[in-house]
């Protein structure tokens, strides 16, 4: 009886360190007697956007040639990677990607983190550096006249690309685009197109295929410095103002302001070559007809042009009828009036008693309409030839509106 009672005990015990055994060598497996491994986890990301990186080939590698382990994975769409199952062992981690310099176990920023059982090691963010290498972006744009905004098709170009030149192009090309070499460093772009000025657009890097869109380009120019001539005195002193207009056809390619006591003025940025016709608007005047300006198709320099009030302008004239009124006028006197300063003056009357009255003595003597400057104030001044301290002196602003004559009376 007791023999046929210890066979199953011995069955049970055999049973028992079977499968202790079996939890020994599951647990040596995974790094440690009976216990789980770790994990890693970090994200990697563009040294420059700081950006996830995708598909970055991550290697893991733990022990020496004799007890060597291995893991991969790659990243995720964010740049998040993850290692499961890992042994407690210290672990180096390199990263691949084509177009970025690899992290490999010798470089500088090798990562290397030690697995603990149970537990997830977290990464701190690697940082990749794009490789341009063999790489060409393209870089494209649009060149326009600043002055009428119209896309500039013809002239001959040159672009440089910081140290890439491209000499003898056209205008169109460069909406067509140039390929480079890529760059992370900073790049300007210098463009030059006959009959412009350079122009230089500065890029922080070339990394990436840019549309730098519309380039406007200054014209090269010239200068019309014009000179006032043979202006009367009433309008120096009073600096009249002036409106100088530079045209194109019906486009106003330049302006300037001016005063009239001024010695000159200028009209600048006029394009190269570009024939203009100028008109000037003066308080009181109307120009004769515009100057024109024909200067050479390659000058750019400043061209002295004289602007006269007596040969280039008209000024806007009207009548003025004087009335000249003084109780010191007698009969058979000689009463006239004349304008300080213009030098108008109005024609001696002699005036006799009217027909039939036995006593009459004209205080008021309408002595008639001359033509005169419009827009200014002028000094009128009535007198008697035979009576010369008798004068009368009254200032008066002649209008330049109204179809009869204006009125002025000399008290």
């Amino acid at each position: 009886m007791n023999r046929e009672r210890r066979n199953p005990v011995n069955i049970g015990i055999l049973t028992a360190l079977f499968l202790v055994l079996l939890g020994s060598l599951v647990g040596c497996e995974n790094g440690t007697l009976g216990l789980k491994g770790g994990s890693i986890s970090g994200t990697v990301l563009d040294s420059r956007t700081l950006t996830g990186i995708a598909a970055v080939n991550i290697t893991a590698v733990s022990g020496d040639d004799e007890d060597k382990a291995s893991k991969f994975t790659s990243s995720d769409s964010n740049g998040n990677y993850h290692f499961s199952s890992m042994r407690a062992d210290e672990w180096t981690l390199t990263f691949d990607k084509v177009g970025y310099t690899p992290i490999d176990s010798t470089a500088s920023t090798a990562v290397q983190v030690v697995v603990v059982n149970n537990e997830n090691s977290q990464v701190p963010q690697v940082r990749m550096v794009q490789n341009f290498i063999n790489q060409y972006v393209t870089i494209r744009g649009t060149l326009k006249d600043a002055t009428n905004g119209s896309v500039i098709t013809y002239g001959n170009c040159q672009f440089l690309f910081g140290q890439e030149s491209f000499s003898n192009r056209l205008p169109g090309e460069f909406t067509t685009g140039f390929r480079i070499p890529a760059s992370t460093s900073p790049l300007n772009i210098v463009i030059t197109v006959a009959g412009y000025l350079t122009a230089t657009v500065p890029l922080t890097d070339a990394v990436t295929d840019r549309d730098l869109g519309s380039i406007s380009l200054q014209p090269e120019t010239y200068k019309v410095v014009g000179r006032w001539t043979d202006v009367p005195g009433w309008v120096f002193k009073e600096k009249a103002p002036a409106t100088i207009i530079a045209r194109s056809g019906s486009k106003i390619v330049a302006m300037a302001s001016s005063t009239l006591d001024m010695q000159q003025f200028e009209l600048t940025g006029i394009p190269k070559g570009l024939s203009v016709t100028i008109d000037a608007e003066i308080k009181g005047y109307r120009m004769n007809s515009p100057i024109s300006i024909y200067p050479n198709g390659d000058f750019q320099g400043t061209i002295y042009q004289t602007f006269s009030l007596k040969n280039n302008f008209s000024a806007i004239m009207r009548e003025v009828r004087v009335v000249y009124s003084n109780s010191a006028i007698g009969t058979n006197d000689r009463v006239g009036a004349y304008c300080e300063e213009t030098g108008t003056r109005w024609p001696e009357t002699i005036l006799t008693n009217p027909t039939g009255t036995s006593l009459g003595t004209p205080e008021i003597v309408d002595l008639g309409t001359q033509y005169m400057p419009t827009g200014y104030t002028f000094t009128f001044v009535g007198y008697i030839v035979e009576n010369a301290a008798s004068k009368g002196t009254v200032s008066k602003f002649i209008n330049d509106d109204g179809a009869e004559a204006q009125i002025v009376s000399i008290p």
